[in-house]
């Protein structure tokens, strides 16, 4: 894994950057959500 442009190979290191990723990825909008507030945004809805 990278970390800063940079490999990361310390398994501590390593598995705080996993949890992030996932925290992360929970949060995201799937793609129709992303489609359907971008359009919100522009106002063509």
């Amino acid at each position: 894994m990278l970390a800063y442009g940079r490999p990361v190979h310390e398994p501590k290191h390593l598995r705080i950057l996993e949890l992030r990723d996932g925290i992360i990825r929970a949060q995201a909008l799937t793609p129709r959500e992303s489609l359907a507030f971008v359009e919100h945004l522009l106002g063509e809805t």
